[in-house]
């Protein structure tokens, strides 16, 4: 069994604003986007705040703008470190730690998680290579995810996601296929499924990938 993270865990909501330079810029190239979520958390948190704070975050495009979802544990982001342009509308924060204790074993709950789904391919005398997944062989690889993390799915929609660009030094450039994954659950290990939620999911947390959301299913 995983151990659970025993923290406060929360959730910034921020509206981009699409007439933004900044936003534009930091939309073209992930890893922009990832220096702009970083630099919101505190320099105490070392060269790696991602990885002190747990933060991971998604890009929500709906069709009022885009949406930038950022999670942490412990401490909250710091509203005053974006440019004044950048938000269209206030900043809604959540504290999830409440929806993490209701959620127990037996509990039915709705997720999504935007991931990029890989398989390791090895050639003789050759070093193993990352293979994207889509697909069925995308939706066995986030059943077994979804079985690690706790979760037996009744229902899985995969939706292709525009692809993640990022930049890896010298203009080497990265592109990563991302799948949404949304549906239904029922909660089989609570304490697993919160290390999950807590610290992702698969590869490119640093590019916006892997935050697995939940929230109460109820039947219609």
């Amino acid at each position: 069994m995983t151990t659970a993270i025993a923290t406060t865990v929360h959730l910034a909501r921020i509206p981009l604003n699409p007439r933004s330079r900044d936003v534009h810029n930091d939309l073209r190239d992930h890893t922009a986007l990832h220096r702009r979520v970083s630099a919101l958390f505190p320099d105490q948190a070392g060269t790696s705040p991602r990885t002190a704070h747990n933060i991971l975050y998604r890009l929500e495009r709906e069709h009022t703008g885009p949406i930038l979802l950022i999670q942490s544990t412990g401490i909250t982001i710091n509203r005053n470190a974006l440019p004044t342009t950048y938000t269209t509308t206030d900043i809604d924060y959540r504290e999830l730690t409440p929806l993490l204790d209701w959620a127990t074993s037996g509990r039915t709950i709705r997720y999504r998680i935007d991931a990029n789904p890989l398989k390791t391919e090895h050639t003789p005398g050759r070093r193993g290579h990352r293979v994207p997944l889509t697909g069925d062989a995308a939706l066995t690889w986030w059943e077994r995810k979804a079985n690690h993390a706790g979760l037996t799915p009744h229902l899985v929609l995969d939706t292709p996601q525009p692809p993640v660009l990022a930049t890896r030094g010298h203009n080497k450039r990265a592109r990563l296929t991302v799948t949404r994954f949304d549906g239904i659950a029922t909660i089989t290990d609570p304490h697993a499924l919160r290390h999950a939620i807590t610290t992702g999911i698969g590869q490119g947390r640093a590019y916006g990938l892997g935050l697995l959301s939940i929230a109460p299913h109820r039947d219609q």
